[in-house]
Order: structure tokens, then sequence, then C-alpha cells
């Protein structure tokens, strides 16, 4: 998945007793740390994790805040790794819980986190004049062609 900087983002995940295979509690003062792209160096801080989330056994919400501050850049791959943990009495650690990136994929992504865009069919930003703020104000489009138009008011020098 890939998000935007500056995003807040839940990720659910299950830890299974290895045994049995039935949903169990990540217990061990557990600790999930964050890897940018082949860094050794964990981002940490970033991240809650609620264990047993709704007081579910074994459901976990993964809360990543990702933001400049907390060490998070455009362009990058992250891997959300457990560092402390068991289930069931067996360590956890090393289970790769999350891949993701940050403004790497997306070849077009709204400004603001959180936000939709309209995307064309051929993958082009689409332009929604309903939903365009300010509709009333005047807008110079001198650097811009315009194919047709259904009524033309207003100065027009014919160029």
């Amino acid at each position: 998945m890939d998000y935007i900087l500056g995003a807040t983002f839940d990720y659910k995940f299950t830890t299974r007793a290895f045994a049995t295979g039935v949903p169990g509690t990540l217990a061990g003062s557990p600790v999930i740390d964050i890897y940018e792209d082949n860094s050794t160096t964990e981002i940490t801080g970033a991240e809650t994790l609620t264990v047993d989330f709704d007081s579910i056994t074994g459901l976990n919400n993964l809360r990543i805040v990702a933001t400049s501050g907390n060490g998070f850049e455009s362009d990058k791959s992250y891997a959300a790794v457990i560092t402390t943990g068991t289930v069931g009495g067996v360590s956890v650690v090393g289970e790769t819980i999350l891949n993701f990136t940050i403004e790497r994929t997306s070849a077009l992504m709204p400004t603001t986190s959180g936000r939709t865009l309209d995307v064309t069919a051929t993958g082009t930003a689409g332009v929604d004049w309903a939903n365009v703020e300010g509709q009333g104000t005047s807008v110079d489009l001198s650097a811009t062609a315009i194919d047709s138009c259904d009524d033309v008011t207003g100065n027009v020098d014919g160029t």
C-alpha cells in the first residue's frame, strides 16, 4: 500500500499460536519497529500497537503516523517488524507485519492526506468543475489551451 507523507493509518493483523493456529495474544512486552528500505536503523515512536484489539484475542492494531518528523520520507519503502514479543511462549521476533511505501508507487496523488483525487481512465488528473472551490472567481487561463467551450463571456481577443 502506498501512503501520503503525513498520513496516519491503521493496520489490523492476527497473531496465532504456532502449535494450534488458534489466535493468541502477542505478549512479552511486544514491540514493533519500522525499517526504511535496506536500513538497519529502526524508526521508533511513530507506531502505536494495540494488542487484543477490541478485546479480541489475537487481533492487533498497528497505528502508524507517517510524518517527516517521525523519520518518514517520500519515495521510500518500509517494513513493520516485530522486534520483541511472543505468542504462546514462542518468540515471534522477526515476523514482518506490514510492508508499505510513502509516495512511491502512485503516480498521481492528492497533496493533502485523507483526500481523494479524480483520475481519468488514462491516468491523468481529472477536473470536476462542480467541486472546484471559488467557481465565481476569475482565473487566468492564459497558458491553457481550451479545445471547446459552450459559452464565452468577458474579454476574448481571439488569439
